[in-house]
């Protein structure tokens, strides 16, 4: 049966003798000693809870300058894993450069839009598909990249018989290719995993900066080949101060002060230097050939427009042009750095056509060096 419903006379009685009437409430409501006992019962549990969650929040507070070094590394390992789970699962938002860690502060004048850390490789590849600071500087150079993988490709299958000398010919041009695809692939993959860490970002920005030299040297190759065709003396000596070269600009480049900030105008010097190194051969091709013949059937035209792109692009990188002029007008599109990707990809192109065009008249010349083909 269920209990009785106080009447007005009872809650008359439990008003006027609360003290004596275990079942009485203030109110002058009736309950039972089981109900009286839950409700007690409950009370003691939050104010457990309570004390539980104010000691937990002490310790949280006060303790943790106090943790043994382990205990604060396990700590701050706890607190990375639920960031790394939060960006694993895309929910990481672009942010301004004032919040930056000092190791992703790259460009000032780019004020808004880059990626947070994110130690995450996967998060990395997947950002991307995201629109950010580096969209434009990885996908110019990832899209170079598949261009000239898939040219290359095409030009070495090329039958045998549009070549003089088809083995020689593949490797020189090959030298070509395997530095534009080395150049544009380490440069993708920099921009897409330098904000994983402080250490991926040392590694990836040194193979960026290596690849830079590989594609000027490989740029060389088969321009001396074939504008010293008659000449293998003079050829192979300047093959050799390149390759010098560019394996001193590798070794600096592994430096890591190479890759800050404040080197930006030296690591531009560094890279215009070893391409103007190619003044000397060119004038010496100048003078031996006549400006005439250098400039129609040795193609001269294409190399100066090729140096002419990849100076600019390395001008606009180092003054930090346009967005010095327009803080914060070009921080996702036209920024320096995206200028400078696609003035390298088509100073390649350029530079290659050139280059094509050196082989086409070295095929219908000959093998021979006679004083007609004599280049």
């Amino acid at each position: 049966m269920s209990p009785r419903k106080p009447t007005g006379g009872d809650s008359a009685a439990c008003a006027g003798s609360s003290d004596h009437c275990p079942d009485c409430t203030q109110n002058g409501d009736m309950v039972t000693e089981p109900e009286q006992q839950r409700d007690m019962e409950e009370d003691e549990e939050e104010e457990e809870e309570e004390e539980e969650e104010e000691e937990e929040q002490k310790s949280s507070d006060e303790g943790f300058m106090g943790m043994t070094p382990l205990l604060q590394a396990h700590h701050a390992m706890e607190k990375m894993e639920e960031f790394v789970h939060k960006v694993w699962e895309g929910r990481w938002r672009v942010i301004p450069h004032d919040v930056l860690p000092d190791w992703l502060k790259d460009n000032d004048f780019l004020l808004h839009g880059h990626r947070p850390p994110m130690p995450s490789f996967r998060a990395c590849f997947k950002s991307i598909f995201r629109i950010h600071t580096e969209t434009g500087n990885i996908w110019t150079h990832l899209l170079g990249c598949l261009f000239f993988l898939c040219l290359g490709i095409f030009y070495m299958f090329r039958p045998n018989m549009s070549f003089v000398a088809p083995f020689q010919e593949k490797i020189v041009i090959g030298a070509f290719f395997l530095g534009a695809i080395l150049c544009l692939s380490f440069s993708w993959l920099f921009h897409t995993v330098y904000c994983h860490s402080e250490g991926v970002s040392r590694v990836f920005s040194k193979l960026d900066y290596s690849g830079i030299a590989f594609l000027i040297m490989g740029s060389f190759v088969p321009w001396l080949y074939y504008s010293f065709y008659c000449s293998p003396q003079p050829c192979f000596i300047y093959l050799i101060v390149v390759c010098v070269l560019g394996l001193a600009a590798i070794t600096v480049s592994q430096c890591d002060f190479f890759a800050t900030p404040q080197y930006r105008g030296v690591r531009a010097g560094v890279f215009v230097g070893l391409g103007l190194s190619g003044v000397v051969p060119t004038l010496h091709f100048v003078i031996s050939e006549g400006f005439l013949r250098a400039t129609t059937m040795g193609q001269m035209g294409w190399l100066f427009l090729m140096a002419t792109l990849y100076i600019t692009g390395a001008c606009l990188y180092a003054l930090r042009i346009p967005e010095r002029f327009f803080p914060g007008k070009c921080d996702i599109w036209f920024h320096s750095h995206q200028l400078f990707h696609i003035l390298v990809v088509a100073g390649a192109f350029v530079h290659f056509h050139g280059v094509s065009n050196l082989q086409e008249f070295r095929y219908t010349a000959g093998a021979g060096c006679t004083e007609e083909g004599a280049l």
